[in-house]
């Protein structure tokens, strides 16, 4: 049976492991060490066989109580192999300048806080037990913050022009885009919320994305001038269709920012 986490929320409610991830660690329980390891490592994040990061944490956690120090080491490589590659999708060098010291400084604070979870905080990362990949957009954001967009830059490309990796926000679409963050001028010059929008983005339905992301090209809903290129004549429908699939895209993406902004 998983061993209880330590932390307790806001309510004075322990923290509770999602049931799917207690599910894996009763399974990973029941197999020896080596079998373990194999599946930890080398498995596709797409495939059914893939196990969760907050899986992987815990033996990693428990093998350091346990004193088992060649499987913690062994844990911890494809712990942080793990958490490279996150990094790598979430700050890659194309899209922000100085990316890789920006990694390198997140990746060491995660060592650092497991190191103090190990030594001598013992719960630190109980919420990483339940919700990895949060855990992570936090930590991240906290950086990218503290770093500021003073020395932290988006590589960002003028309207109109290409990029080998898409689109980047424009002063036209800032615009746009203030207004529907509620009027904040300051949040679209925050790194570590374009990483967050960009990232938004990629997980709309294909439909609203395709809007999105003709819109922050710079091309026009509609026009009146037939030689104009349209979003609607692009997609091949009308404007108001075109519009519909803006303002659930707008709906989607505000609830998601709202949401990360509660990290």
């Amino acid at each position: 049976m998983p061993v209880a986490l330590k932390r307790k929320d806001k309510d004075g409610m322990p923290y509770q492991r999602p049931p799917e991830i207690e599910a894996w660690i009763e399974k990973l329980e029941a197999v020896d060490v080596a079998t373990r390891l194999a599946q930890f490592d080398g498995v596709s994040r797409k495939r059914p066989t893939y196990v969760p990061t907050e899986a992987v944490l815990y033996f990693l956690r428990r093998a350091w109580v346990a004193g088992e120090q060649g499987h913690f080491e062994k844990i911890f490589r494809i712990l942080l192999k793990r958490v490279d590659q996150s990094l790598h999708s979430a700050i890659p060098d194309a899209r922000m300048d100085g990316a890789a010291e920006i990694r390198d400084e997140i990746r060491s604070r995660f060592i650092v806080l497991l190191t103090k979870d190990c030594n001598t905080h013992p719960g630190l990362l109980d919420f990483y037990e339940i919700r990895f990949d949060k855990a992570m957009v936090g930590l991240r954001t906290s950086v990218l913050r503290k770093i500021g967009p003073a020395t932290c830059k988006i590589k960002t490309v003028p309207l109109g022009s290409e990029d080998d990796d898409g689109p980047a926000i424009s002063a036209e679409v800032e615009a746009a885009f203030v207004e529907f963050m509620s009027g904040d001028p300051k949040k679209i010059d925050d790194p570590a919320f374009r990483l967050v929008l960009f990232s938004a983005i990629d997980r709309l339905p294909q439909d609203q994305k395709q809007v999105i992301g003709l819109l922050l090209q710079g091309i026009p809903i509609d026009a009146k001038e037939r030689d104009v290129m349209t979003i609607a004549r692009i997609l091949q429908c009308d404007e108001r269709t075109v519009r519909n699939r803006r303002d659930r895209a707008c709906k989607a993406l505000k609830a998601v920012l709202e949401q990360e902004a509660e990290i």
